[in-house]
């Protein structure tokens, strides 16, 4: 698709405070800046109370009423994701006439209301008219060159108590049999704001005894440590229930295993998500690793930023 320069696209994205979020609108207006000159505004929604929600639904529902009154907003593009984002957006969206995208799956009395729902295919939903289906969640994450085979990175998740057991015990030992086996490797660990105290604990200690282990404290990392950790290291592992940090090593171009969790529901969206991952070849799992029957197989690098800002210019340029 050609990039067209003639004349900028103000574009609003709606943010919610919560990264993995932001990740995903700001992926996918970076993907568009490779396609359209833009002008972007951040709008921040701070939710605090039900109250907030109540009036966002109030203004929703008596939107026509307020038209008369309210001052027309200069945007071609409204994008976010995040559940407090959506009427706010909708709302904006009836003010300027702009073109409206989420990034996720609203509620099915919302749906119609966005030009464009860019969903997750592990949410089981169809496609449709207004419904493109990723790969995951697009994300910041870029392909590039430089991996080094001799660098590996483990990330942590950790507790959800509607989703999955975790067992501090059973991440410790997957993580020392992958450092002790594989000694000839640089390894990384981080943990995630869910990991609980007593594993980052266990893996400081470990740490501690092998040299070739370096552990961080994710509040100890800056902004964009992770990105840069997806470039450096050639092969990343992801405990299975941090499945956006899977899709960003994906999109990086890493070779991605996963370390298992014990999943309370069979059919929830991320056992499907990883179950889709295995049985394409995407990733490997820690068990075949550990068998000795691990394939890690060349593939091309996830862009769903990318697929999700080129569907978006050409339903703009349609409608426009």
């Amino acid at each position: 698709m050609e990039i067209h320069e003639d004349f900028p696209l103000k574009v609003a994205v709606f943010l919610d405070g919560r990264p993995g979020h932001e990740k995903q609108s700001m992926g996918i207006v970076r993907a568009l800046q490779h396609l359209h000159s833009l002008e972007v505004t951040t709008i921040n929604i701070d939710h605090t109370s039900l109250w907030q929600d109540v009036s966002a639904w109030l203004r929703y529902i008596l939107g026509m009423v307020f038209l008369s009154t309210a001052a027309k907003e200069p945007y071609d593009i409204v994008i976010g994701a995040g559940v407090h984002t959506h009427i706010p957006m909708l709302c904006c969206k009836r003010r300027s006439g702009a073109f409206c995208i989420v990034c996720m799956a609203p509620a099915r009395i919302l749906r119609s209301g966005f030009d464009l729902c860019c969903i997750p295919q592990h949410d089981g939903i169809e496609a449709g008219q207004n419904v493109f289906l990723t790969v995951g969640p697009p994300n910041y994450s870029e392909a590039k060159a430089g991996h080094d085979r001799d660098k590996a990175l483990i990330l942590l998740g950790g507790v959800d108590t509607k989703s999955h057991h975790w067992s501090s015990e059973d991440i410790g030992s997957y993580v020392l049999d992958l450092v002790s086996k594989e000694h000839e490797k640089e390894w990384t660990i981080s943990s995630s704001p869910r990991t609980p105290e007593e594993t980052v604990v266990l893996v400081e200690k470990m740490a501690g005894q092998y040299e070739n282990i370096t552990f961080f404290r994710y509040e100890n990392t800056p902004t964009g440590w992770i990105e840069k950790q997806y470039y450096k290291n050639g092969r990343v592992w992801v405990t299975a229930d941090s499945m956006s940090m899977v899709y960003e090593a994906l999109s990086a171009g890493c070779h991605v295993g996963i370390l298992p969790v014990v999943w309370k529901n069979q059919h929830n969206k991320f056992k499907r998500s990883e179950t889709h991952l295995l049985e394409q070849g995407l990733v490997v799992s820690f068990t075949d690793w550990r068998a000795g029957t691990a394939r890690w197989k060349l593939h091309e690098p996830l862009n769903e930023a990318g697929r999700c800002a080129e569907e978006i210019m050409r339903r703009w340029l349609k409608k426009n």
